[in-house]
């Protein structure tokens, strides 16, 4: 249409002309008219036919085809067509990355090797109707994908190929949905690791209460030793409910940065001289060591002093009895994301952590030694905690251990302007 539309250009010089011929008297004012009039009957004509042939044809066959390759080619999502002898006939991008470049003309089933998929596609192509199917894919570690597949009659794959499609085209796209997938497994882990949590000293806890009822209602030494289990067993599901609550809390204000301007190095020392009682019941001592007057950085107080509590508490219960733990606080630059941080090093000496364990840490309820650790009093709760509170603050935690000789918890927090006066 625009082609045919620079054509009415032709008025112009028209104008012109018909101006120069008054002027030089060789036509007449009503012959310009004449002329003028039926140029514009013509060219009003001519619109008529174009709009008409818009109205009735919005695209021709390359405007369409065009249109169709340029949004497939944008789209993040690999999709596919394909002929009804399932070869594919068009890949775009994103297609082409998944499964190379060269899979234009070759069967589907050389790169996608699902049953219920092929078997779906081959039933699309039969029936002419679309499907959903998921499957997985990917090596070493398989993701997961949706893939919808939608049927194209004859005439519609004809107009967006811009030729005969010779019969159904069947359009796959392909959506990855392995963070979904996960997500529902934590929610559905999370939910069955509570109840197990608090089933477990709750029925406890009921047990001892129908003893003490029954066989033991008159005995005093089973009354205070059964109580005494009782207290430790409400104590840990109400820590393990406080923890919850805590981990909820910090989830609920992930996306609100924090903005106090707080010193780092005050808050470990105020860590520090909160567990002096735990410290000297266990014979230890902390070392802590720093190059900064204040580390001032921006961030919430009560919760990087949740997460150095639950850091140096950990260091304690799990570090070996008479050894002391090393506290290091330094200027940090990382090379990968060429950004300032404070780093904090707490490093006690005892059993260690397998390699095998270590990127696990974080996981809800996740333990390394799950009798201990309770036996200990932990909820399996308190490095996600600190993992969640530091993502809020854009920091990082690693771990490093070697098998009977330490543990090393290392925490980077952004530096602003101030942290780094020494």
């Amino acid at each position: 249409m625009f082609q045919s539309l620079k054509k009415l250009a032709v008025i112009t010089p028209l104008l012109l002309l018909l101006s120069i011929l008054l002027y030089l008297d060789h036509i007449s004012y009503g012959d310009a008219g004449l002329i003028l009039a039926t140029s514009i009957i013509v060219i009003l004509l001519i619109l008529k036919i174009l709009i008409h042939k818009t109205i009735s044809s919005p695209l021709n066959d390359d405007d369409g085809s065009s249109l169709f390759f340029n949004i497939m080619e944008s789209l993040t999502d690999p999709l596919l067509l394909l002929d009804d002898h399932k070869t594919i006939i068009m890949a775009n991008r994103s297609a082409k990355k998944m499964f190379g470049k060269n899979i234009v003309s070759e069967k589907i089933s050389n790169h996608l090797h699902d049953t219920n998929v092929l078997s779906a596609i081959k039933h699309a192509i039969e029936s002419g109707k679309s499907d959903t199917v998921e499957f997985k894919a990917g090596q070493p570690r398989a993701r997961n994908y949706l893939l919808r597949i939608h049927v194209l009659e004859k005439v519609k794959a004809s107009y967006l190929l811009s030729k005969n499609a010779g019969g159904r085209t069947i359009f796959l796209t392909i959506y990855d949905i392995t963070s979904i997938k996960e997500a529902e497994r934590m929610r559905v882990d999370f939910v069955a690791n509570v109840s197990h949590e608090l089933r477990t000293p709750l029925a406890s806890i009921l047990g001892f209460v129908e003893t003490l009822q029954g066989p033991a209602k008159n005995d005093s030494d089973a009354l205070n030793r059964f109580l005494k289990i009782m207290n430790d067993e409400a104590s840990r599901m109400a820590r393990l409910i406080e923890d919850l609550l805590s981990l909820s809390h910090i989830e609920r204000d992930a996306h609100i940065p924090p903005e106090q301007n707080i010193s780092l190095k005050r808050i470990i020392e105020n860590v520090i001289e909160a567990m002096d009682i735990r410290l000297k019941k266990r014979q230890m001592n902390i070392q802590f060591s720093t190059e900064f007057e204040t580390g001032n950085i921006t961030g919430d107080r009560d919760q990087l002093t949740q997460v150095f509590q639950n850091l140096i508490d950990n260091a304690i219960k799990y570090g070996q009895q008479g050894t002391d733990i090393t506290i290091e606080m330094m200027a940090h630059h990382d090379k990968r994301d060429n950004k300032e941080y404070i780093e904090v090093n707490v490093t006690n000496q005892g059993a260690g952590i397998a390699p095998e364990h270590i990127k696990r840490l974080t996981e809800r309820f996740y333990r390394v030694d799950t009798a201990r650790s309770r036996s200990l009093g932990g909820t399996g709760l308190g490095l996600a905690i600190v993992k969640h509170i530091l993502q809020r603050h854009e920091g990082k935690l690693s771990f490093d251990s070697e098998m009977e000789k330490y543990t090393k918890a290392t925490v980077l927090l952004p530096a602003n302007s101030s942290s780094l006066s020494l």
